[in-house]
């Protein structure tokens, strides 16, 4: 989106609020109070390539709308528990969700008409509805006020997004995923490069007038690893930064899926371990994980509005929730930490406000919630991380979250061997064969709703089992799991270097990028589950480059 295209549509955005509020507002019963359009232009290439040979290449170009039309009043309006199920495709407004990607002002301006004519209708209808359903059900948050009003603020700022040199990264994954040629063990691999170019526009009857631009860069190579045994083998080798500078050279890269390659070998005639309980040593993309899954959902302030959710820490305000040399914030206005870039930062959220640091916990006690435009308090106040990914209502979400030490605590800021030697001395202590080093972990996902179990899930891509003579052998097969309160309270010690993991986070609002900051934790008991595997068969003739390895040269 050009700079020029992107002030006419901030101007043309606030004449449809303005004309639609002269023509509806008040007049309407219940009467309009807000309203609001976050426009999100997104340009994005996808670039695949497999053993050597480009397999997809797909740009695409998408604009669209989330339009929000509050009726009623600042102290009640329509929008029930905290907006975690207004995400329905479903409604008429999903079918005007996406806009023209022209520059017509005219094509945008009757985009706008039709979608704020359908949320308008929508809103009333949720408006009944939950007026009805209060003949029946006590609302036991009506003591607080619906939405939050900010004050005005206009930013027109338009940075320059880096230029996407598409002969360099399709040559880049051409020969990066020819490497898996050298290893016939593995069957299926894939090398790709995305590239999302996103401009928001956010415009609203308060007089908010604001442009923010973000690029997001993800290299990812996929390797499927397939032993004798038939077990087939995972790893993705996945990189996300905000600008490509940040990226590995070809080289760097290759040399990367050449190792990756190694361990899978390594992980093939490792040992399969079904289950475990006991210490836990995670490094740090695991221990962020874990912080991520069993921690942060559950901060996010709209979910204690919602009866269906579990609200683990809902009472817990001033208590003690991690151990005392323990701080946790989210911090979205950092733009990099230790040279690296952050994909969760953002200079405002999806309702206007600007990015802030929300302060979670210190010393180990809660002290806040993530929060947006929706109170969760009697003096509420948003802390800017009111997020959505699509037409689902922004709630509040992480966004750059840190989980810092206290300096000086003597089981705070230790050194990789301390770490070690404090597992050791706790499986001793409590009389295992053995405890568990997590040395990475790619994905998980959580339960927060009062209907499922309150547990979460980590899943682990290698680990190794430390016995108490200092012993370690790489182990496969297991995932970690537990219930929030037990893990977190069951760390007793953190390491003193920090690493960033750059990701997206899914909720009930959409696909988020997100960035975890966390140092490695020792937990004192943690709970493994086996993974769901199945064996395969070999495949029915070799791979076509099998022999070549054996050939002979003349």
């Amino acid at each position: 989106m050009k700079r020029s295209t992107a002030l006419r549509f901030v101007e043309t955005a606030a004449e449809e609020i303005d004309r639609a509020l002269a023509t509806l507002g008040e007049r309407r019963n219940p009467a309009i109070f807000h309203i609001s359009h976050l426009i999100r232009d997104e340009e994005k290439v996808h670039l695949q390539a497999r053993h050597g040979g480009v397999s997809k290449l797909v740009e695409r170009h998408r604009r669209n709308c989330l339009t929000d039309v509050r009726v009623g009043s600042r102290r009640r309006d329509q929008v029930a528990e905290g907006g975690l199920l207004d995400n329905s495709t479903d409604e008429e407004s999903f079918g005007y969700f996406e806009i023209p990607i022209g520059d017509d002002l005219d094509a945008l301006r009757h985009a706008l008409w039709r979608l704020t004519d359908a949320r308008t209708r929508e809103a009333e209808d949720n408006w009944l509805r939950k007026r009805a359903n209060e003949l029946t059900y006590l609302d036991v948050n009506r003591h607080l006020d619906a939405w939050e009003e900010i004050p005005p603020r206009e930013d027109l700022r338009f940075p320059r997004l880096p230029e996407i040199d598409l002969p360099h990264w399709r040559r880049f994954v051409e020969k990066a995923s020819a490497v898996v040629k050298e290893h016939p063990s593995i069957k299926t691999s894939h090398v790709e490069l995305d590239v999302r170019h996103q401009t928001r526009l956010y415009v609203d009857s308060a007089g908010n007038r604001r442009i923010d631009r973000h690029s997001y860069w993800t290299l990812e190579c996929y390797l499927w690893h397939l032993s004798e045994k038939g077990d087939g083998l995972p790893w993705s080798i996945t990189i996300t930064v905000c600008a490509p500078e940040e990226l590995p050279s070809l080289r760097e890269f290759t040399a990367e899926i050449r190792a990756r390659i190694a361990l899978l070998e390594k992980l093939a005639a490792a040992p399969v371990v079904r289950s475990y309980s006991g210490p836990v040593l995670l490094e740090p993309i695991a221990a962020g994980l874990l912080i991520h899954e069993a921690l942060g959902h559950r901060l996010e302030g709209n979910r204690l509005l919602s009866p269906g959710e579990g609200q683990t820490f809902r009472d817990s305000m001033g208590k003690a929730v991690l151990p005392e040399f323990l701080d946790l914030r989210d911090d979205p206005s950092l733009r990099q930490f230790g040279g690296r870039s952050l994909v969760g930062h953002y200079r405002f959220d999806d309702e206007g406000v600007d990015s802030q640091c929300a302060s979670l916990i210190e010393k180990g006690h809660l002290v806040g919630f993530l929060t947006s435009r929706t109170p969760i308090y009697r003096k509420h106040r948003s802390n800017g991380h009111g997020r959505s990914r699509g037409h689902e209502r922004p709630i509040s979400r992480m966004g750059v979250t840190v989980l810092g030490n206290r300096r000086g605590h003597p089981d705070a800021g230790l050194s990789s061997e301390e770490l070690r030697q404090r597992l050791i001395a706790e499986v001793k202590r409590q009389g295992l064969p053995y405890g568990i080093r997590i040395l990475h972990a790619s994905g998980g996902e959580t339960a927060t709703d009062s209907y499922n179990f309150q547990a979460f899930l980590g899943e682990i891509n290698l680990a190794s089992r430390v016995y108490p003579d200092g012993r370690e052998e790489i182990i496969r097969g297991v995932d970690f799991v537990g219930t929030p309160l037990n893990a977190i309270r069951g760390i007793c010690a953190s390491g003193g270097e920090f690493e960033v993991d750059n990701a997206y986070c899914g909720a009930e609002s959409g696909f988020v990028p997100v960035s975890t900051i966390t140092p490695a934790l020792l937990v004192k008991t943690l709970e493994l589950q086996s993974k769901s595997e199945t064996p395969y068969t070999q495949y029915l003739y070799p791979i076509p480059w099998e022999k070549r390895r054996g050939r002979r040269k003349r």
